[in-house]
């Protein structure tokens, strides 16, 4: 049989709208009702067409059409599907094979949820018979076998009579064509891929990449036939943690690994007939980005210089707030500086960056070094500091019951956050596993929470920019690496300790150079935004919050009108209760 472009039969397909129910001018129970056909027309059935069926409201059916009655539309030799696996599908396959009938079947929803159920029936050869038949010339059967057809074993006898060549001339894109027949058929798809151009890989992946498996996209980057990067969309998560796997020399396609990339074993085939061992697995094209930071976390465990260069000549690295970090941070620490001085050096080289867009306070991989905790939700870094006397831990007041600044080595380097890392090398909390805010990790996160909080109001009023700090400057000396001697030396350094005044630098801009304080409100449980744009100053000269605060002096008086306010309140209710 051929698919064909008009109906061999009036046969067609519909719902049940209603039947039978009690007549009301006969008192009597009805013998008929309707069908709502798939072209929306009602089609009145006689229960002599259902061969002792009685239908309920909803029920699939395929019947002919009888339109000798111009007034009323019949239908007749009606099958109803109230069970899917004892269904006759004969009459339904008559209606498939009308090219148009079929096209209409799969644009709703409801009649795809019936043939979805149809074709994967326990006894479903009559499917693969039809599928099989029209599959070399039809896109619905195409899209059948990859949407709706559930067994992949299924699929791939379905498709592997048929030539890359062929699926594509059915469909250019190979939507419908599932991604484990290129699994199956990896070494056919290759062969495929390989003779197209550049251009037409490229249009294909653009297509297709998203659903096609890791596996298979891992290969055809072995093979060579994907080189650029940014053409891996979906998969970027799963090929950065195969790259940290291979660095660990971790590769495998076992089964029973957990929390790692499962592959299938033509992938190690493929690795190992492309390559002859990890530094050009790490030089390939498409996976270059996706090592870039294992191989630079690998050098800082090593206490390897050098990848303060790779940071400094990679201008993706150098963006990454992780790697900037790294590489301005421990190079300082490595040097014998101080915490005070590691922290006016870095603050120096943060502000920098900041200032001239090489960072984005707001970009997710601050969070990676400095993780955050529920307490302080899931956009600010955990500052949490141990209190001796009640035993618990707190996040800027709050209790933190999952405090994320305590240090575990136990986890692989390339997990490991800030305070792994100062731990690694040293540098431990002035009191054992009890943080407080004098400890320089702690110091760090509450610096860029402070950041984040200040950037919303960072931007200048009139000109949009944004503004400058007005450094209170100090020198100090930093010992730095010296790469010509091959030695420590000492610089001097202008740092900035602290910074809560700022001011526009646009040349342009109308308030440029008007100076504005920003920081945060040291009222009890309060933490707002003091800005001096919106904010009043009280008689001793300190900006005024919204919650009152604004020096000890008045927060002293505040609290004694409270107190007051507190025993006035009391005795009045005394007296009362007198009454």
């Amino acid at each position: 049989m051929l698919l064909q472009g008009s109906p061999r039969t009036q046969t067609s397909v519909g719902f049940v709208k209603w039947f039978g129910g009690i007549n009301k001018k006969t008192g009597k129970e009805n013998e008929y009702g309707f069908i709502e056909g798939i072209d929306g027309d009602d089609l009145f059935v006689h229960a002599s067409q259902l061969c002792g069926v009685v239908p309920e409201e909803g029920d699939f059916a395929v019947f002919t059409v009888d339109e000798k009655d111009t007034d009323k539309k019949r239908a007749v030799d009606v099958g109803i599907c109230s069970d899917t696996e004892t269904f006759n599908t004969e009459p339904l396959i008559e209606y498939l094979y009308d090219i148009g009938g079929f096209q209409k079947f799969l644009a709703t929803t409801k009649y795809r949820d019936v043939l979805r159920s149809l074709v994967n029936r326990k006894d479903n050869e009559w499917a693969t018979d039809f599928l099989e038949e029209v599959l070399p010339r039809s896109k619905a059967a195409l899209y059948v076998v990859g949407e709706l057809l559930a067994d992949s074993a299924t699929q791939t006898r379905l498709l592997k009579p048929l030539s890359f060549d062929e699926l594509e001339g059915i469909d250019h894109t190979f939507k419908y064509v599932p991604k484990c027949h290129f699994d199956n058929e990896h070494a056919r798809s290759f062969q495929w891929l390989r003779g197209k151009s550049s251009a037409e890989r490229d249009s294909f992946f653009q297509h297709k990449i998203n659903d096609l498996s890791i596996s298979f996209v891992l290969a055809c980057v072995f093979e060579g036939l994907i080189n650029d990067p940014n053409m891996l969309d979906r998969h970027t998560d799963d090929i950065k943690l195969f790259a940290e796997q291979a660095l660990q020399k971790r590769f495998t396609s076992s089964q029973e690994v957990t929390n790692r990339i499962v592959l299938l074993d033509y992938v190690r085939e493929t690795f190992h007939r492309s390559f002859r061992g990890f530094g050009e697995l790490s030089s390939c094209p498409a996976l270059v980005p996706f090592f870039e930071l294992p191989l630079i976390k690998q050098k800082v465990f090593s206490k390897d210089r050098s990848f303060v260069d790779d940071v400094e000549r990679s201008g993706r690295m150098s963006r990454d707030p992780e790697t900037f970090v790294l590489s301005r941070l421990f190079p300082l620490i490595w040097d014998g500086n101080d915490d005070l001085t590691v922290e006016a050096a870095f603050f120096h080289e943060l502000w920098g960056a900041l200032l001239s867009g090489q960072l984005d306070i707001d970009h997710p991989g601050f969070l990676k070094l400095f993780p955050s905790c529920r307490t302080l939700g899931p956009h600010l870094s955990c500052e949490a500091t141990f209190w001796q006397k009640e035993e618990l831990f707190l996040c800027r007041g709050r209790r933190c019951d999952d405090p994320q600044v305590m240090p575990d080595l136990s986890k692989h380097f390339l997990d490991f956050n800030i305070y792994d890392w100062l731990s690694y090398f040293g540098r431990s909390y002035e009191k054992a596993d009890q943080p407080s805010r004098r400890d320089f990790p702690i110091k760090l996160a509450g610096y860029f929470n402070r950041l984040k909080d200040l950037r919303a109001v960072l931007d200048c009023r009139c000109c949009g920019d944004l503004m400058k700090p007005d450094f209170k400057y100090s020198r100090v000396e930093v010992r730095v690496f010296d790469p010509v001697t091959q030695s420590i030396v000492t610089e001097q350094l202008t740092a900035a300790y602290r910074a809560t005044v700022f001011y526009c630098d646009s040349p342009k801009c109308a308030d440029r150079e008007a100076k504005h304080y920003l920081n945060h409100c040291l009222g009890q449980k309060c933490n707002k935004i003091i800005d001096s744009r919106d904010l009043g100053k009280c008689e001793n000269g300190f900006y005024r919050c919204s919650c009152g605060s604004c020096c000890r002096e008045h927060q002293i008086m505040g609290e004694q009108k409270k107190k007051e306010m507190e025993q006035r309140f009391q005795g009045h209710s005394s007296r009362r209760w007198r009454r």
